[in-house]
């Protein structure tokens, strides 16, 4: 049998963080979808640039806030958003849009 020594699981957070990142999290998911229906109605290729920036900044809100909760369903959920918005840059399809519009309201529902 082998003890372990230490004060327990070093990835645990305060009820108080979890809900601030829920939070973050969920504000993360919300500013990128609103941002990319923006994004769909902009008029010039310089704001469309910036909406990008926004949006890049937003995916780095969803990662940093699903790897401090350390929950895979929030991982594979941004997994997925990563994917998406790689094929959504790649091909500016209503098609691309709506999929990863799909992804970040599947996203915002899977935290509290």
């Amino acid at each position: 049998m082998v003890e372990s020594s230490g004060s327990g699981d070093v990835n645990k957070i305060s009820p108080q963080d979890r809900k601030l990142y829920e939070q973050e999290y969920k504000n993360g998911a919300k500013l990128f979808q609103e941002t990319l229906d923006d994004y769909a109605h902009a008029n010039s290729k310089y704001q469309k640039q910036a909406f990008k920036n926004v949006m890049d900044k937003a995916l780095d809100v969803l990662n940093q806030s699903a790897r401090a909760l350390n929950e895979d369903k929030l991982l594979q959920q941004n997994a997925k958003i990563q994917k998406d918005y790689e094929t959504f840059k790649q091909q500016d399809t209503p098609e691309a849009q709506q999929k990863l519009n799909d992804d970040l309201s599947q996203a915002k529902n899977r935290v509290k």
